[in-house]
């Protein structure tokens, strides 16, 4: 079925729906057919009986956004008809629709597919089927079928979901053509007609023009917005992108948004940089002001251009790259670099060779079958932009070792064994990355608070650098030098304002991390500054005792009496009762650490 541009849409309803002809339009949310007479009284009504939250968006002056939203609440974020919430609880849980964020990892990954989705076609599924000892109804009979018509109920759920698999599995608009998927959906649902590829991705952007719509509202509303931005090579196409994703928090829950992921055709200088970053801000609308802090990695130009945009005390580097940095800092040890180019070639070897590929795959396999539910065990390659990939590949070897030995011992043409001094140098220096490794994964996640851990990471992770007992004289080597690089860039962290405020207020850690007095007390003298400047900016301009004065006579004697109480009164709470109020919190017992600091406050 084509569709047809319709005439000048001057009502906002119009942005729901596409003019199918004259007489019929088609809804964006949920593909359903509306008849519009030439008037938007059907369309409105379908709006509001069906879609109670985009139905308060076009009514912006009688409704006020507030998002909030709970786990439980949230649903599908392509299915915006599976369950219908108020407006300030957020349209469908469109804060999960998110691509991976940039940093790998986090406590709660891998969700499933939302309840609220399974539910939804559950009960539509069942709900004209009649128990088997009762025959059905021709109207039942007939209202099956009916509802798998183009604008049926059960097409367009099926739609929908459709739509919400490509997008949550990256599956291609082309999974549609495939047999195999075909003879699944005829058995599943054979009355189901499958749509084309051209008309999911119609559908597709239609959705996508609804969703950054209502996300767009709420980014304008947000008052404290975190950006982190990368930029990352295509090598088989010989292409950079330059990733944003904004992170913000709404009560205790915390949520991030892939703003976009964009080509860059000129070069990488700071101004050209900026100018991307400025204008997807607009674009989002997102207010420069309310952009608390800007994460990247070290490179100068990027680093600039977050100074151009938003000031350089809004810059954060990125831990976990300046991890990477403390790492490669300890391959200055010569012995030791060539121990790991000699583990790296090794490596390449046995996954060029499909012989000794073969031959330590039928080595391993006892083992895995032994364990039940073990992964095949096999050789890691280290990759030069992520040290972890390093460590990871080292370890592995380590486990292998004996297998790996005999499989080289066989090969005259294979690369050399390391001998067993190597082997005991690359066990210690394995002892002394492993907290740097820890750090990075614990730093390396979007739904917990990361900020406040990273003074006290740096304090644990030198600790246990320093304490580890090593005697081979190049894991001694190695060990200085990560020690040393911790010092170099991570020596003044405890300077950096918006962490050492971070790990202050979260109740797990407070002043316990800090090796600097100064640093402490001038965090502390900083949380009591934005305190006083909070309480300014709520402060009523009037005060009970005002109000009733002024209901009293015109004249009173007592008049000098109550200005005075008031100024008192305003510069005791101000001073005394907010620098209590601080003293109090840093004194209680701080929390445990798995706790979450958000429920805690």
């Amino acid at each position: 079925m084509s569709v047809i541009m319709g005439p000048k849409k001057k009502s906002s309803v119009w942005q729901f729906f596409n003019k199918i002809d004259d007489k019929k339009t088609k809804c964006k949310l949920c593909q359903k057919e509306i008849k519009s007479a030439g008037n938007t009284t059907n369309l409105i009504g379908h709006i509001r009986n069906v879609h109670k939250a985009a139905y308060l968006e076009i009514q912006p002056k009688q409704t006020t956004f507030n998002a909030v939203t709970t786990t439980d609440e949230i649903s599908n974020p392509l299915d915006l008809d599976t369950k219908v919430t108020p407006y300030n609880k957020m349209d469908d849980g469109v804060l999960q629709f998110q691509p991976v964020p940039s940093c790998s990892g986090s406590q709660r990954s891998g969700a499933p597919l939302p309840k609220t989705v399974n539910e939804t076609i559950d009960s539509d599924l069942d709900e004209n089927v009649t128990p088997l000892k009762r025959q059905r109804t021709i109207q039942a009979a007939f209202k099956d079928i009916s509802s798998y018509s183009e604008s049926g109920a059960k097409t367009r759920k099926l739609n929908n979901c459709l739509l919400f698999m490509i997008c949550k599995d990256h599956q291609p608009f082309s999974i549609v053509e495939n047999e195999g998927f075909k003879t699944l959906m005829k058995t599943v649902a054979p009355q189901y007609k499958l749509p084309s590829r051209t008309t999911l991705r119609r559908w597709l952007d239609d959705k996508y023009e609804v969703i950054s719509e209502t996300i767009k509202k709420m980014l304008s509303s947000i008052e404290d917005i975190t950006l982190t931005t990368d930029i990352w090579s295509d090598t088989l196409n010989m292409k950079s992108f330059l990733g944003i994703t904004a992170h913000f928090g709404i009560d205790i829950e915390l949520y991030s948004v892939t703003l976009g992921v964009y080509e860059l055709d000129e070069r990488h200088t700071s101004d050209y940089l900026s100018e991307i970053l400025l204008k997807v801000c607009q674009d989002w609308k997102i207010d420069q002001e309310n952009v608390t802090a800007v994460v990247t990695d070290n490179a100068a130009n990027i680093v600039k251009a977050i100074e151009l945009a938003f000031g350089r005390r809004k810059h954060i580097p990125c831990f976990a790259h300046t991890l990477n940095l403390v790492a490669e800092g300890t391959m200055i040890c010569i012995e030791w670099r060539n121990i790991v180019s000699k583990v790296k070639s090794i490596v390449t070897w046995f996954k060029q060779s499909c012989i000794a590929s073969d031959e330590l795959r039928k080595a391993t396999a006892a083992a895995t079958e032994s364990s039940a539910g073990a992964a095949e065990v096999k050789l890691i390659q280290s990759v030069d932009t992520r040290w972890n990939s390093t460590y990871y590949m080292l370890q592995r070897f380590l486990e292998l070792r004996s297998v790996i030995n005999d499989i080289l011992f066989r090969h005259p043409r294979a690369p050399a064994m390391l001998s067993a001094s190597e082997i005991s140098t690359v066990s210690s220096v394995i002892m002394v990355l492993r907290p740097l490794e820890a750090a990075t994964k614990e730093i390396s996640g979007d739904k917990y608070c990361t900020s406040s851990k990273i003074i006290p990471l740096v304090r644990c992770m030198l600790s246990k650098i320093t304490s580890a007992v090593i005697e081979d004289p190049v894991a001694k080597e190695v060990q200085k030098l990560a020690i040393n690089e911790i010092n170099k860039r991570m020596g003044s962290i405890e300077h950096v304002n918006a962490l050492a405020i971070a790990s202050i207020l979260d109740p797990r850690f407070k002043r316990m991390h800090f090796n600097d007095p100064i640093a402490c007390s001038n965090a502390v003298t900083k949380i009591k500054d934005l305190m006083k400047k909070n309480l300014h900016s709520n402060e009523e301009p009037e005060s009970d005792s005002d109000k009733s004065d002024k209901n009293e006579e015109a004249f009173s004697l007592w008049t000098d009496h109550h200005k005075l109480v008031h100024r008192n009164w305003k510069i005791n709470k101000s001073e005394d009762v907010l620098s209590d109020e601080l003293s109090v919190y840093l004194r209680t017992p701080v929390g445990r650490l798995k706790e979450n600091p958000l429920e805690i406050w």
